[in-house]
């Protein structure tokens, strides 16, 4: 009886330290399972953000809202270059440098614009007042449009030898009309507030002149009489009739804009 319960004793010990054993294949079995190893995480990032400057295709030049240019250069202009009617002008085409300053609003592609312009020519300034709309397609920092100008213009002051010796007071010769045009241009951006530019405008020009009025309180025919024989027919239409003629403008620029 005793002999049976050690040798059962002994059995016990036995099993017991080969599921104690690391090595055996029951202590595998029962041996827990091994963490499973996580995948490392990505640092943590915001997400990628697009400014407006970054949403347009302008290279971080961002919005335009206003602009204001200044411009210089020749101009060159031919009242009578395609109709005239008792203008009575001896001299009505010359060349002479140009400047001028505009302002204006910008709706992503379209301008509008306000622009005065003062053309130095030979028979007297050429002044224009007026409004431009134009299309830009702008890529990078360079700027290409096209539009249409066009206004109010007015000679200031006629030299004496574009109206010749019919009259004696130039001051009472008035010219004024209006024009309006094609105009094409590109502009270099510097920065998001500067460019540089080159533009050309061709402007249509309808030029009108009311009578000039009599010197010394003399009749028409008086004084058509009084000028020199060469001038009589010019004196008959500058007197006697208004005038009217439609000619031709041209005007190649360089300018500096600064835009907000």
């Amino acid at each position: 009886m005793t002999r049976t319960f050690a040798s059962a004793s002994l059995a016990a010990a036995a099993s017991l330290a080969v599921f104690a054993l690391p090595g055996t294949a029951r202590a595998q079995e029962l041996e827990p399972p091994a963490p499973m190893q996580q995948e490392p995480q990505p640092p943590n990032s915001a997400p990628a953000t697009v400014n407006d400057d970054q949403q347009s295709d302008d290279s971080g030049l961002g919005l335009e809202w206003v602009y204001m240019n200044a411009d210089v250069g020749y101009g060159y202009a031919n009242l009578e270059s395609l109709s005239t009617s008792h203008l009575g002008m001896q001299k009505t085409s010359s060349a002479g440098p140009a400047v001028g300053f505009g302002a204006g609003v910008r709706l992503l592609f379209l301008t509008l614009g306000l622009r005065a312009r003062d053309i130095f020519l030979d028979m007297g300034n050429l002044w224009e007042i007026g409004a431009d709309a134009a299309f830009h397609i702008r890529v990078w920092r360079i700027d290409p449009y096209f539009g249409i100008r066009g206004g109010y213009n007015f000679v200031g002051s006629l030299d004496s030898s574009t109206v010749g010796t019919a009259v004696g007071n130039t001051n009472g010769v008035s010219v004024h009309g209006f024009n309006v045009g094609p105009i094409a241009g590109i502009d270099f951006y510097l920065a998001h507030a500067f460019s540089i530019g080159v533009d050309v405008d061709t402007q249509f020009l309808f030029i009108s002149r009311p009578p000039v009025a009599v010197p010394g309180g003399l009749s028409v025919s008086q004084a058509v009489a009084n000028a020199p024989p060469q001038y009589r027919a010019q004196a008959q239409e500058l007197y006697g009739n208004s005038g009217s003629s439609a000619g031709i403008q041209v005007t190649p620029t360089v300018h500096l804009g600064v835009h907000f």
